[in-house]
């Protein structure tokens, strides 16, 4: 039974991978047909991009070449009216129906301009001819006048200059050509001098008249551009309408006053257009190819198939037995390895805290056995002072002692999670204030400056931890500045916050020492010679954070330190307690 078991399994997976195989082949088949096929599209998309970038290209080279025609033109065709001998003289005799059927009507129709000013000898407008229409008594248009008065004037400053400074260029073919805005409508501006055409007739220098015409861009120069570039439907637009099919209009001053578009022709998009549908059905026949070749290929393959089964079979299971022996070593190495490193480390602790427990007890016990015997030999003439002085000695030393063994056994306990706060009602100010004034008769010769009168009078707080915190910091305040008699301990609220700093102007730390000063057992190395176990810190910084709040420390050596704590009245004040 087991055997037709067996064989019936290896039959059932041979099937299955039969059906895997064949979808696998198909899979490929069609993936790298869809593959190459979109690779086709992408490379005939990447053309028709590249194609219709040419063509945007050269669309708006014409247009750019159009305008610059339009504006090199209009002082052109100035010229046919303005180096005129009957112009000249017509001009001069002020004779406006000349100046209308000649100059006026005939630049209009002619040439196209819009707009035609003839200003005299002394920059006063003498003749205007606007928008098809004789403009009686002359005067300027209520959206030009500042544009054509200035324009004049410019041209009036270059014949005059050139009276002082005679310049290469002949009087003739000076212009003075602006492309600017006129109301909300972009033009092409220019001015000319009026001058005889032979030399029979004189002008003094100065005494010129001056022409100006306008041609407005978004009209017929428009209309002749798009003529000239072969494009449909190109017009003026004050605003960007599309990136690439735009030439920009640019003022005299470098400014931007509109754009010329127009709808872009894109011959390689249009080509994709048009061979999109024999597309679509040169791929559809594709993939019917590739299914009749794959089922041949797929007929092929099972014959190997069935001759590799078993053995594919009994080599994955060889490979899966193995490969998870291996894994099971591997494990149980690395947590070998961790199990060591964890060993080494709780030895080296050990070696640390046995040579520093000996090396601190030694301290006071050694000052408790001095005093002993100063007193043990003093038996006569002994004063009550000298005894009270002794046993001040003592008492510092038991507290010493004391306070050393407590932060042992209180660090043990938060290592261990022994420790639950018993948080009660009290005054954190007064205990504050307690223990800067048990310090004070340790320490005589420090002055302690209290600013606490922001602190709230009734909080929730364990009494016995949150004492041995400013213990701890006050302490260290007092014994790292030996020579800086001056300790601020200042308290304020601000935002939902109760901050307590502790600041002293002694020896300090390097900014090497402080991100490892909470560590167990770490000691600054400002603190070399000076006795200290390197817990007091990680008790407190426990302990506050026991109460929800932070510790914080600046430090600067030879300038002093703080230590600031940051209590959530918001935790203060709730009657809970908090396991460690």
């Amino acid at each position: 039974m087991r055997v037709n078991f067996s064989a019936a399994g290896a039959v059932k997976r041979l099937q299955i991978l039969k059906v895997r195989l064949t979808s696998h082949i198909t899979f490929v088949l069609v993936t790298l047909t869809c593959a190459a096929a979109v690779l086709l599209c992408g490379f005939a998309w990447l053309a028709a991009v590249k194609v219709d970038d040419l063509s945007l290209r050269r669309q708006a080279d014409f247009v750019q070449q159009g305008l610059e025609e339009q504006i090199a033109a209009l002082p052109r065709e100035q010229e046919s009216i303005a180096k005129w001998d009957d112009a000249f003289l017509y001009a001069k005799q002020r004779n406006h129906e000349w100046l209308l059927d000649n100059i006026g009507r005939w630049t209009s129709q002619y040439f196209g301009h819009d707009r035609t000013y003839i200003f005299d000898d002394t920059n006063r407008l003498m003749f205007a001819f606007r928008d098809g229409a004789d403009a009686m008594p002359p005067r300027l248009g209520s959206d030009d006048g500042q544009e054509m008065t200035a324009l004049a004037g410019e041209m009036r400053a270059v014949l005059v200059d050139r009276t002082a400074k005679p310049s290469a260029k002949p009087l003739g073919q000076l212009a003075t050509v602006r492309t600017i805005m006129i109301g909300s409508r972009p033009a092409i501006a220019s001015a000319r001098p009026i001058l005889p055409s032979s030399v029979r007739m004189q002008v003094e220098a100065g005494q010129e008249f001056i022409a100006v015409s306008v041609k407005f861009i978004d009209g017929k120069a428009a209309e002749s551009i798009a003529h000239y570039a072969r494009l449909e439907g190109l017009h003026f637009a004050s605003n960007s309408e599309d990136g690439r099919a735009e030439v920009p209009v640019l003022s005299h001053d470098g400014g931007t006053i509109g754009y010329l578009v127009w709808p872009p022709i894109l011959p390689g998009f249009m080509l994709l257009q048009q061979i999109a549908p024999a597309g679509l059905g040169c791929l559809a026949l594709l993939i019917a190819v590739v299914f009749w070749l794959g089922r041949g290929l797929h007929r092929t393959s099972l014959t190997l198939l069935d001759s590799q089964a078993e053995i594919t079979h009994h080599r994955n299971h060889l490979e899966e037995m193995v490969a998870d022996r291996t894994a099971e070593i591997e494990r149980q190495r690395e947590e070998l390895d961790r199990l060591l490193v964890h060993e080494r480390q709780v030895n080296a602790l050990q070696r640390q805290f046995v040579a520093m427990a000996s090396h601190e007890f030694r301290t006071p016990l050694a000052i408790i056995d001095a005093a002993a015997q100063r007193l043990c030999r003093s038996t006569t003439n002994v004063s009550g002072d000298y005894v009270h002085e002794k046993a001040g000695v003592i008492r510092s030393a038991v507290v010493r002692m004391v306070d050393l063994m407590e932060s042992i056994l209180a660090s043990g306990r938060l290592e261990t999670g022994q420790i639950t706060l018993k948080r009660s009602e009290g005054d954190l100010k007064a205990l504050l204030v307690t223990c800067c004034d048990r310090q004070r008769h340790l320490s005589r010769s420090h002055l302690f400056h209290l600013d606490l009168e922001s602190m709230p009078d009734l909080l929730t707080f364990d009494r016995s931890a949150m004492e041995q915190v400013f213990t701890n910091l006050i302490s260290n305040a007092v014994k790292y500045s030996p020579n800086a008699p001056d300790i601020y301990v200042r308290a304020r609220v601000e935002e939902k916050m109760i901050q307590i700093a502790i600041s002293d102007s002694g020896i300090g730390m390097d900014a090497d020492d402080l991100p490892k000063l909470f560590q167990p057992y770490y000691r600054a190395r400002s603190a070399t010679g000076i006795a200290g176990t390197g817990i007091g810190l990680n008790l407190v910084k426990q302990v506050v954070q026991l109460h929800g709040g932070t510790v914080e420390v600046t430090s600067e050596v030879g300038k002093g330190t703080t230590f600031t704590i940051l209590l959530p009245i918001e935790f203060l004040s709730a009657d809970q307690h908090v396991a460690a």
